[in-house]
């Protein structure tokens, strides 16, 4: 009687241990999946670029007038009068006075000296900058030339742009694609295996950035109107694919 009490006691330990280690009896530690196992994902990953023109239809000029002057009230209105021309003459042009923005206006003084160091004098300078849009790139070459003449006296960073690049970009993402999808095809066969569907897709688009043109000086615009083209900007689009592999 006291032996069956004992052999029950130490299968109930033993079964305790195996429970407490996360062994159950029966099982083994590594458990396997007959006919279950997984295969890892085959893909290729390509970098497809589009690219699509568009003619620029809108342009920004940022028009300056710099005067000096013996004291502040003299370079200021001097400064006042070249600046209400230049506004004047843009008006006059058919230019928005919406589209004429103040971006810049600065007094300051400007020491002169000697050969040796002195101080010889003192003069004060005042600079009114405005921030134009051109909608009529018709009137660009006029624009200019008459701003000079009214009083403008530095013209900085004429930019081209394009108020609706919508179309281009759809273009040029389109190519984008067939370029990427191409690129995976070829390789694909390359390597002996089968393109699958798309796994992922991502897209970054650009266009090149317009040259500013810096204009400066009167005598630039003296032989008459100054001759402008705004060329064309390049849209360019790339996309980012990975494709399965069958």
């Amino acid at each position: 009687m006291k032996k069956s009490i004992f052999v029950i006691i130490s299968v109930l330990v033993i079964g305790g241990l195996l429970t407490g280690c996360g062994i159950l009896p029966g099982t083994s530690p590594n458990p396997t999946r007959k006919g279950n196992s997984e295969t890892p994902l085959r893909t290729i990953s390509v970098t497809g670029s589009g690219q699509a023109t568009i003619i620029p239809d809108i342009a920004y000029i940022t028009i300056g007038v710099h005067t000096e002057g013996a004291n502040v009230a003299e370079a200021l209105s001097s400064n006042t009068q070249q600046s209400n021309n230049v506004a004047e003459s843009l008006t006059a042009l058919g230019v928005d006075q919406k589209d004429i923005q103040t971006t810049a206006f600065n007094i300051y003084p400007q020491q002169q000296y000697g050969p040796m160091g002195e101080m010889l004098d003192i003069k004060y300078m005042v600079d009114n900058s405005v921030y134009v849009t051109v909608r009529d790139l018709a009137k660009m070459g006029e624009i200019l030339d008459t701003v000079v003449r009214s009083g403008a006296n530095n013209i900085n960073g004429i930019q081209f742009d394009t108020s609706d690049r919508s179309k281009a970009i759809d273009e040029a993402r389109t190519k984008a694609v067939d370029n990427a999808k191409a690129q995976a095809e070829e390789l694909s066969v390359a390597a002996g295996a089968k393109l699958g569907k798309i796994q992922s897709l991502s897209v970054s688009s650009y266009s090149n950035p317009m040259q500013p043109v810096g204009l400066k000086s009167e005598a630039s615009f003296s032989a008459g109107t100054v001759p402008v083209s705004a060329g064309q900007m390049l849209i360019t689009v790339e996309v980012y694919a990975t494709y399965q592999l069958d």
